[in-house]
């Protein structure tokens, strides 16, 4: 059935972006890290080096001559999620649309489509359509209960056929999709709808479920309420998290600051915990503090963008010379080693909010 699928409209150039570089620190373009032209596909996602790989799934994709949707399927993932890795969700969208559009037409065949089509792709598809859309993101919510039902049929039949691998992965996804839909509700801003959602999971994580609606709580105000949530936590390093969080909520930025450092004694490699310190200090009016530790994590670890932003922000706030900081901030990150982490090796000129 899947070879006889013609997806051959995929393969038109005219539906696809060129990616500039205009937007990349010269470091990065300069460094001996760049991989070279001729650079496989795997080996360029290995690298982090995602806005080569985009280029390279679609040229891959509009070279193919094989009758394989499988194959085309998952370039064209590829692609996309590149796209969002480089903050180009806005591209991905566009990209994604022919396909979308032939999914919610539902000609005769799409399905076999559909079954063939990677569940991590399906879930990316979910979300481009939220993506700038006039209705708000509603319609992706839709897509997700649609989904939904599809995923519960599969475990009703796998249960009656006493699969119980296949029951196991149709039951993390109804989960997976239950997640998924706060999430949607919490871009939407509708972040009492997402609590109440949470409240409708049923054999959910309880641990995960807790540890959700008390930061839904805090998003909402209700400081009391996720102090609430917090005490039912197990995961104790975890809980002291969440609570030096509330002190930040309740404007104790010196208590927070006690808590989030009395942390780092059995997480000293734990970068949101450093980070949240720094931040702390930062309402504290310790600047300078703030951008020492800052500082200290971008030479220990992986550049990510949350540090790179609010080391940014800490520069212009503490120092005339901020671009020239920025600048030698760039050049740091060009010369890490490529890896996928974080968003990938190479970055854009406003994650350093050049």
């Amino acid at each position: 059935m899947a070879a006889a699928l013609n997806l051959g409209f995929l393969q038109n150039p005219d539906l696809y972006h060129q990616l500039l570089v205009n937007d990349v620190p010269k470091a990065f373009l300069e460094s001996a890290s760049q991989p070279s032209l001729d650079a496989p596909l795997a080996n360029l996602l290995q690298g982090g080096h995602f806005r080569r790989g985009a280029d390279k799934a679609l040229r891959d994709l509009l070279a193919h001559s094989g009758d394989d949707p499988t194959f085309l399927l998952q370039l064209l993932y590829t692609r996309l999620a590149c796209l969002v890795l480089i903050s180009r969700p806005d591209l991905a969208a566009q990209e994604a649309l022919p396909l979308l559009d032939l999914m919610a037409r539902n000609p005769p065949g799409v399905q076999d489509i559909v079954q063939i089509m990677p569940w991590e792709f399906r879930m990316l598809l979910v979300r481009l359509q939220s993506i700038g859309a006039a209705d708000g993101g509603r319609r992706g919510i839709m897509a997700l209960y649609a989904i939904a039902g599809e995923v519960r049929a599969n475990l009703r039949h796998a249960r009656s056929s006493s699969d119980n691998d296949n029951a196991a992965l149709w039951t993390g996804r109804i989960h997976d999709l239950g997640l998924r839909v706060c999430d949607a509700l919490v871009e939407m801003g509708e972040l009492e709808t997402a609590t109440r959602h949470l409240d409708t999971l049923a054999d959910v994580d309880q641990e995960e479920l807790g540890y959700r609606k008390a930061l839904l709580k805090v998003r909402v105000g209700d400081v009391t309420g996720a102090r609430q949530c917090s005490d039912q936590l197990q995961d104790a390093a975890r809980k002291k998290g969440l609570e030096s969080l509330l002190e930040v909520a309740d404007g104790d930025y010196s208590s927070a600051v006690r808590q989030w450092n009395s942390l780092t004694e059995n997480h000293a490699d734990h970068d949101s915990v450093a980070q949240n310190i720094a931040v702390s200090l930062l309402y504290t009016g310790q600047i300078a503090t703030a951008r020492d530790v800052l500082e200290d994590l971008a030479t220990r670890l992986s550049i990510f963008p949350t540090l790179l932003f609010n080391l940014s922000t800490v520069y212009e706030l503490c120092s005339e010379r901020a671009m020239d900081r920025k600048t030698t901030l760039t050049q740091r990150a060009a010369e890490n080693p490529p890896g996928p982490g974080s968003g990938g090796w190479e970055r854009s000129t406003f994650e350093f909010k050049l």
